[in-house]
Parts: C-alpha cells; sequence; structure tokens
C-alpha cells in the first residue's frame, strides 16, 4: 500500500507543509511563520457511498 502524505496549511501565511516539516518545530506549529492554527487539505479523492 502507498504511503500517503498529510498535507497541511498554514491561516496565516498560506503555505502548504507535509507532517514531516512540521515536526522541525516543537508543537504543532508552521514551520514557515510560527503560526499555531493550521488546517489539514483534504484529499482530492471522492468517496464514493451507495444510496440505502
Amino acid at each position: 500500500m502507498a504511503e500517503e502524505r498529510k498535507l497541511y496549511v498554514c491561516m496565516r501565511c498560506g503555505r502548504i507543509f507535509s507532517k514531516s516539516e512540521m515536526e522541525i518545530l516543537p508543537g504543532i506549529r508552521c514551520p514557515y511563520c510560527n503560526f499555531k492554527i493550521i488546517m489539514k487539505v483534504r484529499s482530492p479523492t471522492v468517496k464514493r457511498i451507495p444510496a440505502v
């Protein structure tokens, strides 16, 4: 199974980075601007669920 990269986006500077880049600093912060509020990017694939 292929490893999925979890991507995050900073709410201040808008840069997209991976979890490995985020682990450079202690805690959960943007590695570029040190802002605390980040958001996980949704995957581009659509999950289809059959109707009941």
